[in-house]
């Protein structure tokens, strides 16, 4: 199969059903600003690639640099005022950096009817400081551009009025919508098929940066040119550094390879861990590994039901993993407590939250509902043995339990 995700986006009444949902969180008279963000500099006249900030992103679907949203709800009776300001289209600049999108097409994206260029924002937003509106804006923005709306309202009375979404915003982004779900499903697919080309090609011998370059050259083919987060190919001793940042060493024969990667689709992420034996036959130590491993993967979805929080899943997990370790002789007989034995190789969390963020934002102490995307990923790491690893899938929550989003490894 192969799967483009070149052109793949969320419609804009998606958007448009995003921000109202948050204007129904939010008093009258308020005024919420959030920014896009920019690219931060790595030297002199080059910059790290761009990804908008993700609250600005999920309710409006705009990619640019310096764009702003803002969300105007004066009074209950009136529908909210939206307005997106971004810069005008500069064809010398374009020559260099790309083509900005007209007032057309950022409206045709974010469901939008009032596009206004940049250089009007500090009118419109010193015309709101000046009155009794109060303003609204996501706390966890740390951009230089929602610094200085912070300074400018440190100046006025009403700094104590400002308004933090974030908490609204995360209780959205936690459920997921259905076009949400066909996002990811989508980006998984692309994982996927980049994961099985990348296991064709795995041969002892190779180093791990060639294992990488085949797997992100796929993903990149089919229109993912950002991978979801950095991607993890780790081999042999290296399996025991979780985020393993210096893949250049070379996989032996007999040795285990973990991958840990995902593409993204409209956006929206997906997370998928593998761990392969390079030369196609794990041994007997890799494969009661990888059985214990996929047992507590069983446990994990189990567990995960509406009512369920991150720490029940977390607890469920472990018992298995202690249970399995005491079996296979890691964790001795003369360990009492084999639960908190098992502390010394199962390093993380079963699972956390996915969406936009690979690591989505979330209230890690609310209970599970139906429309929650998780990646599993539990991981054994036994460094007595000079090796470990984690197997990760996508998994839904629905009204009848967690179901697979990607498939998983056997």
């Amino acid at each position: 199969m192969f799967t483009d995700v070149t052109n793949y986006s969320i419609p804009s009444s998606e958007y448009v059903h995003r921000r109202n949902n948050l204007a129904l969180k939010l008093e009258q008279n308020t005024a919420v600003i959030l920014f896009s963000g920019r690219a931060p500099s790595a030297s002199l006249d080059e910059s790290y690639p761009f990804l908008p900030n993700r609250t600005f992103f999920y309710f409006c679907g705009i990619e640019q640099e310096e764009s702003v949203l803002m969300l105007i709800k004066s009074d209950a009776k009136e529908p909210v005022k939206t307005r997106l300001y971004i810069y005008p289209r500069e064809l010398e600049k374009e020559k260099w950096t790309g083509k900005r999108l007209s007032p057309q097409e950022a409206s045709e994206i974010s469901g939008i009817s009032d596009i206004r260029m940049i250089d009007s924002l500090k009118h419109d937003v010193d015309e709101i400081l000046s009155g009794s509106m109060k303003i609204a804006w996501d706390e966890t923005d740390h951009s230089h551009e929602r610094a200085r709306l912070e300074q400018e309202l440190a100046r006025t009375d009403r700094f104590d009025s400002a308004t933090d979404i974030s908490g609204f915003v995360t209780l959205l982004r936690m459920v997921k919508s259905p076009l949400e779900i066909e996002a990811i499903r989508t980006a998984v697919k692309v994982t996927e098929e980049s994961l099985q080309v990348l296991k064709e090609n795995l041969r002892p011998g190779m180093r791990e940066c060639e294992a990488l370059a085949i797997l992100e050259c796929e993903m990149v083919k089919r229109g993912s040119l950002f991978q979801s987060f950095s991607t993890i190919v780790a081999g042999g001793k290296n399996t025991l550094c979780l985020h393993y940042p210096t893949p250049k060493d070379i996989v032996s024969d007999g040795e285990m390879i973990q991958i840990d990667t995902g593409a993204r689709a409209g956006g929206y992420c997906s997370d998928i861990s593998r761990a392969y034996a390079v030369n196609g036959k794990r041994d007997g130590r890799q494969q009661a590994l990888f059985d214990l491993i996929t047992e507590c993967k069983k446990t994990a979805l189990s567990a995960i039901h509406s009512g369920a929080t991150i720490e029940s899943v977390n607890n469920e997990t472990r018992k298995t993993a202690a249970a399995g370790l005491r079996e296979l002789g890691v964790i001795g007989k003369s360990e009492p407590d084999a639960l908190s034995a098992c502390k010394r190789y199962y390093w993380h969390n079963t699972l956390h939250h996915m969406g936009l963020d690979v690591h989505d934002i979330c209230d890690r102490d609310m209970i599970f509902v139906p429309g929650m995307v998780f990646a599993v990923e539990p991981g054994i790491y036994i460094p007595e043995w000079g090796f470990g690893f984690r197997v990760e899938d996508d998994v839904l929550l629905t009204e009848n339990g967690a179901e697979y989003l990607s498939i998983p490894q056997t």
